[in-house]
């Protein structure tokens, strides 16, 4: 008796202290910063506004970079040219700006980074046979791919919002590991992240970077990261429809991330960062054998 006891108020004990440690697990705090800049493009469809700002204190120095704007108003107001005030939020993986206030009035003109619906379709595209260099200084072709189906997307290490760069390193962390789990798909999936800013990203900082995302094991087998020559990696992303230049040492650029069949022409392109690893996985499913390409 007394045993049964003795386990039950074990039992009770353990109920009690993972009843403590769930409620004691609080998610990461929000973050609010105050910013000021000028608007330098207006994505309306995208739902982002590129401001070239002040430094931000206590988070980033003064850079133009692109921002999801959670008030909707605003994209009927906001013109490249105008000056204005917001609240940057970040919020574990996420950052948005809000309360903007538009202190100065701009002057009409363009989306200088363009919105899906102005760009070409690139559906049906043969890739060109681009060239660059991986992880580990080797060169690759994109016709060394053929036969398999190529995810790829754009990022560069320093970037510094985590719903950009760092989140489609993570989506395609995610990938990589069900890819892996899936014999299939290991077999005819290859994934690679190019870098835009080559003359900061050697290979020797893409491997390292690689290894944060893809764990300290990995190969780098199926999920290379390349770099090139100035001049080759702006090939690679005029092909692609993806804009972007450097600014105060940030690069500002939309994202753009590609799946190519085995044939070398592109199936689906998924623009902005709304798109989700399971979407892409279900689209790698989807795709014929190789053999139907040939």
């Amino acid at each position: 008796m007394r045993r049964q006891q003795f386990i039950a108020c074990i039992g009770l004990l353990a109920i009690i202290s993972f009843t403590v440690t769930c409620h004691n697990e609080k998610p990461r705090p929000q973050q609010r910063f105050d910013l000021r800049g000028k608007v330098m493009a207006v994505n309306a469809d995208a739902g982002t506004v590129t401001v070239a700002h002040q430094a931000v204190q206590g988070y980033m120095g003064a850079m133009t970079m692109s921002f999801i704007v959670k008030d909707q108003w605003a994209f009927k107001v906001l013109k490249p040219g105008q000056t204005i005030t917001a609240a940057l939020v970040i919020e574990g993986d996420r950052s948005w700006l809000e309360g903007l206030v538009v202190a100065e009035e701009g002057k009409p003109g363009s989306d200088s980074l363009g919105s899906p619906g102005s760009l070409p379709s690139l559906v049906g595209q043969e890739v060109p046979d681009f060239t660059l260099v991986n992880q580990d200084g080797k060169r690759i072709h994109f016709r060394q791919y053929r036969g398999t189906a190529l995810l790829l997307t754009f990022i560069y290490t320093r970037c510094p919002l985590p719903d950009y760069c760092p989140l489609m390193s993570r989506n395609f962390a995610q990938i990589a590991e069900q890819v892996r789990n899936e014999p299939k798909l290991a077999a005819s999936t290859h994934l690679l992240s190019i870098s835009l800013d080559p003359e900061f990203d050697a290979p020797a900082v893409l491997r390292a970077y690689g290894r944060n995302y893809a764990g300290a094991l990995y190969s780098f087998d199926r999920w290379e990261f390349a770099t090139g020559t100035p001049d080759q990696v702006r090939k690679v992303a005029q092909f692609f429809g993806l804009r972007y230049w450097t600014d105060r040492g940030q690069i500002v650029h939309a994202l753009v991330t590609a799946l190519i069949a085995q044939n070398g022409k592109v199936v689906q392109v998924y623009r902005g960062n709304d798109w989700q690893p399971a979407q892409v996985v279900s689209d790698l499913r989807d795709l014929p054998p190789s053999k139907m390409y040939n």
